[in-house]
């Protein structure tokens, strides 16, 4: 440990693979069947779950002139046959009841749940860092089915208030910006070697990589790494700042 723990008031957590057991192989099948099921009255059913996921691509490259919701819509414009407020009010509804079938695939992580829930109670700041590209309430499902209260999080990154997209430095910068954190009383943890660990030490944070299910794409180096039950550990041993 090369830095003072003493110095960390915010911890910002990914989601898929770091609060919740998820892949984005198995979220994808369900997810998408889901999608068509949905639509399956509409001659267009394919070409809305094909745009829904073919929509991820511009809000990755976005380039911060626009929210990541607006990039999504300019993309999926025409390519179905419905306006972009119906399509919205749609996939609203999708989210509301269809999506329910992807839970089968969420796993909590009880280890994690349990650290959370001390880090609220020490009186650290709380952010979910999850890639920006659903909807909150699609977000706030996939906590709810893996044992968290989303208002225990001050804020969670979604498509309709982030400009920017994982890996870009953009994105942690504007979180970072928007709830006026201190980027070295800042911690980043998640699974991703490249877009939690590599990235949000270049947004000057430091980093926990969390190897329950590691993404080992890159060289970058994190300031601690561990399974949940070392994190549990390394929460524990913080201090209280309440």
């Amino acid at each position: 440990m090369l830095y003072n723990v003493f110095m960390l008031k915010n911890i910002l957590f990914d989601m898929d693979g770091t609060l919740i057991g998820c892949s984005v192989e198995e979220f994808l099948k369900p997810y998408y069947a889901a999608i068509v099921k949905k639509f399956a009255g509409r001659r267009d059913a394919k070409q809305i779950a094909d745009t829904v996921l073919k929509g991820a691509v511009p809000m990755i490259e976005n380039d911060g002139s626009r929210t990541n919701r607006e990039a999504f819509f300019a993309f999926a414009e025409g390519r179905t046959d419905m306006t972009a407020e119906e399509f919205e009010s749609s996939m609203t509804e999708f989210y509301n009841n269809e999506y329910s079938v992807v839970a089968d695939v969420i796993n909590p992580k009880p280890l994690i749940v349990d650290a959370v829930d001390i880090l609220r109670k020490k009186g650290y700041r709380l952010v979910v860092t999850t890639n920006p590209l659903f909807p909150l309430v699609a977000l706030e499902s996939r906590l709810k089915w893996g044992g968290y209260d989303p208002s225990v999080f001050e804020f969670v990154t979604s498509y309709e208030t982030s400009r920017y997209a994982k890996p870009s430095v953009g994105y942690y910068t504007e979180v970072l910006e928007r709830l006026g954190m201190d980027p070295s009383e800042s911690m980043i943890v998640g699974n991703d070697r490249h877009e939690d660990i590599e990235t949000g030490k270049a947004a000057g944070m430091k980093t926990y990589w969390l190897t329950d299910t590691p993404i080992d794409n890159c060289a970058a180096e994190p300031d601690e790494k561990g399974r949940s039950k070392d994190f549990l550990a390394f929460v524990n041993a913080l201090p209280s700042l309440s």
